[in-house]
């Protein structure tokens, strides 16, 4: 689909209330098989790589109001206003955006893993953190080192290999991973929030080393309408790690209202 000047690759499934889907940083659509199959049974389910991701568009700079700006003119084109977002850490911060900026187009916000403001992204955040470590890794495994810190302690090794399958299927080059993140740097939404008037959900989970807790808890403490989950099991991976509590908080907070 042709939107803002960049071919956006596109996915729909199911039919009913629209659940626009945005993923996270280095991601892509595919990340969000599990929730096309629970949700499409009862939900027009549209996920989307990206700018910068999967077989969309990747320019050589952009920025998170580059993505904002695609999120609303994708909407707008659904015409079935206004939808429910689901967007996951990158993804949140995405749709963080749109809710605060064009309110009457989100009737339900999910953030899951989130934060609102930040110097760089968390990744980047999390690799300097560990420059010393990493330094004769190739940018293959520093992903791959990344995404092991992101997991709870109890996580089970299954859990684990599956989790970073997926992401490597989704590998960005190292000039892209550098755009996608460099379009993160700098953005800050603290005082946007509150012009929020979709009803909203955060989903966090305990041991996030990329998005802890306490990011989730500001971004719900900003929003008026918000309730606030944290999963004791989970990391930065709540759907995997903890699916069967995420899941049920997802159809508390979608499953009656938001279906037709």
């Amino acid at each position: 689909m042709l939107i803002n000047g960049i071919e956006l690759n596109l996915e729909e499934h199911g039919a009913g209330t629209p659940l626009v889907l945005v993923h996270g940083l280095g991601a892509n659509l595919r990340v969000w098989d599990a929730e096309v199959a629970h949700f499409s049974p009862g939900f027009r389910v549209i996920t989307y790589d990206a700018r910068g991701h999967g077989k969309s568009t990747r320019p050589a700079s952009f920025a998170l109001d580059d993505h904002v700006a695609d999120l609303r003119a994708l909407v707008e084109i659904l015409g079935d206003k206004p939808v429910a977002l689901l967007g996951a850490s990158m993804g949140s911060y995405i749709v963080q955006g749109l809710a605060s900026h064009f309110p009457s187009l989100v009737a339900k916000l999910v953030l899951v893993v989130p934060k609102c403001h930040g110097t760089t992204s968390s990744s980047a955040r999390l690799l300097a953190a560990h420059a010393d470590d990493i330094s004769h890794l190739s940018h293959r495994d520093r992903q791959i080192f990344l995404l092991n810190k992101a997991f709870a302690p109890q996580t089970p090794a299954s859990v684990r290999e599956q989790v970073i399958a997926t992401e490597l299927s989704c590998f960005l080059d190292e000039r892209a991973m550098h755009a996608a993140s460099n379009a993160l740097a700098g953005f800050d939404f603290r005082d946007d929030l509150p012009r929020v008037t979709a009803q909203s959900l955060v989903i966090c989970g305990s041991h996030d080393a990329l998005n802890p807790p306490e990011e989730g808890r500001a971004c719900a403490q900003r929003i008026p309408h918000c309730e606030y989950v944290e999963l004791p099991q989970a990391g930065h991976f709540p759907g995997a790690e903890a699916s069967q509590a995420y899941f049920a908080a997802l159809d508390a907070f979608l499953g009656r209202a938001a279906r037709p």
